[in-house]
């Protein structure tokens, strides 16, 4: 989730677009992940050091007081999460050696989101770039941890998805309407650019243009519930989430900097509401 655009995140977006690699398409037959519970507090993550490469239910659990979301970077030429939370203070040249490979997305102080990816053997950086109400990103308040995989590269086969949401710039595209209940939801980056799918269910009352006015501050009672999603993931990749929706009304937003203007992706029109009955 990016409520604002600020230097940090408009280097993130050139990030992104270094060293990706295709990822592997969903599977018809389940698979069993590992499970990888990451504790958000204001500002730390609680995560073990190493976990053991393959397909991995990263659930972020949030003990803190506002909004928090995990942004993944995978690291290579030896650098360290300290390398990039330095790198991301200003939006100077791109280091070729961070690839953003996704996450999930906020969640309420209280409550956890999830999302299932692979992770392959090295060395990976755990980030917040939410900005609090002063402007400054969570990461710069220490918010950051380094995350090591171990093994061989492991086959993937992912769980049976039961809806897809597609990311286009600048729009969200549904292969289904999303009913209540428990989803697997495949997310996957179709656009030109990187992007992330904010998810949030709007307050009675209130709307999708409210949610993003209030974004931009974010000061006071938020007019919606966070609900997770996908931080942000290069075009050509995708994460799979697991929801609970309850019926009501949704907004679905993307607050990652254009690659073009630096302008927020909402600026451009990638902010859809929708109804989940």
């Amino acid at each position: 989730m990016h409520p604002r655009t600020i230097p940090a995140l408009s280097l993130a977006v050139v990030l992104a677009g270094c060293g990706a690699k295709p990822g592997a398409q969903a599977g018809a037959a389940s698979a069993e992940p590992h499970l990888l519970r990451i504790v958000a507090a204001d500002f730390k993550y609680d995560a073990p050091d190493t976990v053991t490469s393959g397909l991995t239910a990263i659930r972020l659990v949030n003990q803190g007081s506002t909004f928090h979301h995990l942004q993944l970077i995978r690291l290579d030429q030896g650098k360290t999460v300290g390398d990039i939370a330095q790198a991301m203070q200003s939006a100077g040249p791109p280091p070729a050696w961070a690839t953003m490979v996704g996450g999930p997305n906020a969640a309420m102080p209280g409550d956890s989101s999830t999302a299932i990816l692979p992770l392959d053997p090295g060395t990976y950086g755990l980030i917040c770039l939410i900005p609090g109400p002063t402007g400054a990103p969570h990461f710069a308040m220490g918010m950051t941890r380094q995350l090591t995989v171990t093994g061989p590269v492991a086959a993937v086969m992912e769980p049976a998805v039961d809806d897809t949401i597609r990311l286009v710039d600048y729009d969200f595209q549904f292969t289904t309407a999303l009913r209540a209940g428990h989803h697997a939801i495949r997310v996957e980056n179709a656009g030109q650019q990187p992007h992330e799918l904010v998810l949030v269910r709007l307050n009675d009352g209130r709307t999708a243009a409210d949610f993003a006015a209030w974004a931009e501050k974010m000061a006071g009672p938020p007019p919606a519930e966070a609900k997770g999603g996908v931080t942000g993931i290069l075009p050509g990749e995708h994460n799979v989430i697991e929801v609970d929706l309850p019926a009501g009304n949704y907004a679905l937003v993307c607050f990652f900097p254009d690659m073009k203007d630096g302008q927020p992706h909402l600026a451009h029109g990638m902010m859809k509401a929708i109804t989940v009955s």
